[in-house]
């Protein structure tokens, strides 16, 4: 079936180029994947994704810091506007039951109006017990602070003066709490309950699914009630910040102009504007810094970004500690209000000049503007791109550069223009090179027959390519080794497949040069039509490169992907190979029939046809 001679005669013929090619072609390898994967390509992606990642979670970060603010703002105002109602209804309640008690207070017996102790003290008793009772929950406040007043009284056996007994009832009768006092922490106290009402309402108006035991109205309240601090319940989470616990919430200027006559008038005062925004932009920073840094927030956060390949480590690299979270906070939202005042300038100029119909309108105006700006300081790179630049950012973020340099670049490319001018040459020196030398007259003059001659030679080209492709398969394990790439999914079963890939091609374009090798009898035409076609498919590899899908969108040309349709080395898809899906499998098999009709076509034609001899 096959002649040892003239196969040691092609190997000696051949052998110099195949040597040097085979050489080239792996230390081109060993190159390519070991200063690709000495760490350069590894960080550029693994740099733009980190920083895709880090510009998505700043971005987070200034949407909650606005969100905060803009929640804390309105509650803060909210609770002034419930503070001055409840007030100004509790002081009537209480004023007229502080009425009653002073009248209860005036008849006080005397002990000089009996004449016995006995007398006295039950009359004392009988006084006692005759306390107005309170009925509303601000009277009950009321009678409690009496009550507690009263049983401060000075004792003149703790005195040794009558002098020092004297001034200390004067300074006791000072201290009498007053029907504003009792209003103030009643009002304060229902107030509080009716602002955790309404931002309950208020986040179940956003969504429905925020009901008042979700994590986002309790977020939601949570970012209101940090500012107001209601009797100093977060005293500690101030503490564990390091930050200065901030003094009560101010209700006594709206108290005092109230008794002014001007409650409502501050309450939308510049003055009063201005408290609650600093109150809230304080707060507002430390609440988010404070929970963006606790253990199980952490935890949560690592959770989502898991799949992105962001560990413990590489997240604490990127320096989300409470002070840059609330430094960065606090910024945004210094930014977002000094521009929101601009822009309300120039809204409150243009309403002047008559531009907005009615105070509704004025009032939209004012509220797109500030979802506008809101929308602009929280947007992220990729969100402020256009979609398809932004697309195309997030897809060379997690490409497997790697992968695609060595797969489809060397591969499918570089990686195969060396082995075509092998197969070039070695085919037209096999066959048509001998025919047209007249060599070939010597050799079937022998008792060598053709089908013998022709198989023996097409088993040389399929052999030598065989040990081409094993001597790269071996040099790409070894370097695969070596190296070290982050974030690559190339391994060495891929990369096996991927030789393997490559010697389907390299064995379908031998096949179409043996046919034009055994076809002509001339070598230039052999070389011309088989080398020609060879170089097309190699040149329209190339060019459709820049139309396929390993290239990012944002430098694709989807034109020239038209090119990828002309070759046949299309067929070798190294992206399903990297994916881990089959499409290749049935490719490989077309590259696979094509070689072996090159080879059986080509034979049949060589031992069928009339030879110049």
């Amino acid at each position: 079936m096959f002649s040892k001679a003239l196969f040691k005669q092609s190997c000696k013929a051949n052998g110099w180029m195949w040597g040097i090619i085979t050489f080239a072609i792996c230390f081109m390898l060993a190159c390519v994947m070991c200063i690709s994967g000495s760490g350069n390509v590894g960080e550029v992606a693994v740099g733009v994704e980190d920083t895709i990642i880090e510009d998505e979670i700043d971005a987070q970060i200034n949407k909650r810091a606005l969100s905060y603010y803009g929640n804390t703002t309105d509650g803060l105002e909210q609770f002034d506007e419930f503070y001055l109602v409840n007030f100004n209804a509790d002081t009537e309640t209480v004023g007229s039951y502080s009425a009653e008690v002073d009248a209860w207070l005036a008849s006080q017996p005397q002990a000089g109006d009996y004449t016995t102790t006995a007398e006295y003290v039950l009359a004392l008793d009988t006084w006692k017990s005759s306390f107005p009772e309170p009925e509303e929950l601000v009277e009950q406040a009321y009678a409690l602070s009496i009550s507690t007043w009263l049983e401060n009284v000075p004792v003149v056996a703790d005195y040794t003066s009558v002098e020092e007994y004297q001034t200390a009832v004067l300074s006791w009768s000072q201290q009498k709490p007053t029907v504003y006092e009792a209003a103030a922490a009643s009002a304060y106290k229902e107030s509080v309950d009716q602002l955790t009402q309404y931002i309950y309402v208020k986040a179940e108006a956003i969504d429905p699914s925020y009901t008042q035991d979700s994590n986002e109205a309790q977020e939601m309240l949570g970012s209101v009630m940090f500012s107001l601090n209601p009797q100093n319940v977060f005293d500690s989470a101030y503490a564990d910040c390091s930050e200065a616990i901030p003094a009560d919430y101010d209700v006594q200027n709206i108290i005092l102009n109230d008794v002014q006559g001007n409650g409502e008038g501050y309450i939308s005062s510049d003055e009063r504007v201005e408290y609650r925004r600093d109150r809230a932009a304080n707060s507002s920073a430390i609440f988010l810094g404070y929970n963006m840094t606790k253990d199980e927030n952490v935890n949560l956060m690592l959770d989502a970004l898991s799949s992105y390949g962001v560990t413990e480590e590489k997240y604490d690299s990127f320096n989300y500690t409470y002070v840059n979270v609330n430094h960065m906070a606090s910024t945004k939202i210094v930014a977002y209000q000094a521009e929101l005042d601009y822009e309300i300038s120039c809204i409150d100029e243009n309403y002047a000049n008559g531009e907005y119909l009615d105070e509704a309108a004025y009032q939209q105006a004012i509220a797109e503007k500030s979802e506008e700006l809101s929308a602009e300081l929280t947007d992220s790179l990729l969100a402020s791109l256009p979609s398809d630049v932004s697309d195309a950012l997030e897809e060379v973020g997690k490409m497997d550069l790697y992968s695609i340099i060595v797969g489809s670049v060397y591969f499918k490319m570089a990686g195969l223009l060396l082995p075509f001018i092998y197969i070039i040459m070695a085919s037209n020196n096999l066959i048509a090179g001998q025919v047209d030398s007249g060599s070939m007259a010597y050799v079937l003059s022998t008792s060598t027959k053709r089908s013998k001659v022709v198989r023996t030679q097409a088993l040389y080209l399929i052999l030598s390519l065989v040990a081409m492709v094993l001597c790269t398969t071996i040099t790409s394990i070894i370097c695969l080794n070596v190296v070290t790439v982050p974030l690559s999914d190339l391994n060495v079963s891929k990369l096996i497949l991927i030789n393997l890939g490559s010697l389907f091609v390299m064995f379908a374009v031998s096949g179409i040069n043996f046919l034009t090798s055994c076809w002509f009898d001339r070598s230039k035409k052999s070389m011309s039509i088989g080398g020609g076609i060879t170089m097309f498919f190699l040149v329209a590899t190339m060019l459709g490169l820049f139309g396929s899908k390993v290239i990012p969108s944002i430098v694709r040309f989807d034109a020239l992907n038209y090119f990828n349709y002309l070759s046949i080395i299309t067929l070798f898809d190294t992206i399903s190979i990297i994916d881990g899906t089959n499409t290749y499998i049935w490719k490989f098999a077309i590259l696979l029939a094509i070689g072996i009709c090159g080879y059986m076509i080509g034979s049949l034609r060589f031992e069928k046809k009339d030879l110049p001899l």
